[in-house]
C-alpha cells in the first residue's frame, strides 16, 4: 500500500504534464494578444481610411478654390484690357496756375527767405498792395519780417501757399498775405490818407497788423 501511494504522488508532478499546461497557457495568451492586436489594428485601419477620405475631400476643395481663383483672375484681366482708356484725371495747367516746376525762379543768395515755394506759377503775376503790409520770410505771421511794403507798391507774385503769396518786391523776395493784394492798382492816397496809412503802418509794426 505504501508503494502505491508513492507512485501516485510521483505521477501527480510529472514534468511533461507541467510542460503541457505551460504550452496551453502560452497558446491562450497568444490568442488573447492576437485578438487584442487585431481589434486595435482594425480600429487603426478605419481611422486611416477616414483620414484618407478627409484628405481627398480637402484636395478637392483646394482644387476648386484654385479653379475659382484662376477664373477670377481671368475675368479681372479681361475687364482691365477691355476698359476704355479715358483721359488722365490730372488736368493740364492753365495759364497762371501752379505747376511743380521751380526752374525759372532763381533764389540764390536770398537767405532772407526761410521757406522757399515748392510750386510756382507759370510766370510772375502783377499785384498791388492795398495797405502797408509786412514781407515775411515764411507763409505765416510767426516768421520774421524782412521789410514793410508801402501802400500801392507793385509786387510780382511767383507762387501761392494757402492765403499767402510768394512775391518779389524790388530786389527782395518774401511772403505777403493775399488779403492785402489786388490785381487793380489802387488810387493814390491824399496827404491825410497818407498820414493815416503811415499811422496804420506804425500800428502794424507795433502789433495791430501782424501780416
Amino acid at each position: 500500500m505504501e508503494g502505491r501511494r508513492v507512485s501516485r504522488q510521483n505521477q501527480k508532478y510529472n514534468p511533461l504534464f507541467i510542460l503541457f499546461l505551460c504550452l496551453v497557457a502560452a497558446v491562450i495568451v497568444l490568442l488573447i494578444v492576437s485578438i487584442v492586436l487585431g481589434a486595435r489594428l482594425g480600429k487603426a485601419n478605419k481611422g486611416l481610411k477616414a483620414a484618407e477620405a478627409e484628405i481627398a475631400k480637402l484636395e478637392q476643395n483646394v482644387s476648386q478654390l484654385e479653379d475659382d481663383l484662376a477664373a477670377a483672375r481671368s475675368r479681372a484681366s479681361g475687364a482691365s484690357s477691355s476698359a476704355p482708356s479715358g483721359p488722365s484725371s490730372t488736368q493740364p495747367a492753365l495759364p497762371g496756375s501752379e505747376t511743380a516746376s521751380s526752374s525759372w525762379l532763381d533764389l540764390s543768395g536770398h537767405d532772407e527767405v526761410k521757406v522757399k515755394p515748392t510750386q510756382l506759377l507759370d510766370a510772375y503775376a502783377t499785384y498791388y498792395t492795398t495797405a502797408g503790409v509786412n514781407l515775411r520770410s515764411g507763409p505765416a505771421t510767426s516768421y520774421d519780417r524782412i521789410t514793410t511794403v508801402d501802400y500801392g507798391t507793385r509786387v510780382d507774385v511767383a507762387a501761392r501757399d494757402g492765403n499767402w503769396a510768394f512775391a518779389k518786391v524790388g530786389s527782395r523776395f518774401g511772403w505777403i498775405s493775399s488779403d492785402y493784394l489786388s490785381t487793380s492798382q489802387p488810387s493814390p492816397q491824399t496827404t491825410s490818407s497818407s498820414t493815416s496809412a503811415s499811422s496804420n503802418r506804425s500800428e502794424a509794426t507795433s502789433g495791430s497788423l501782424r501780416r
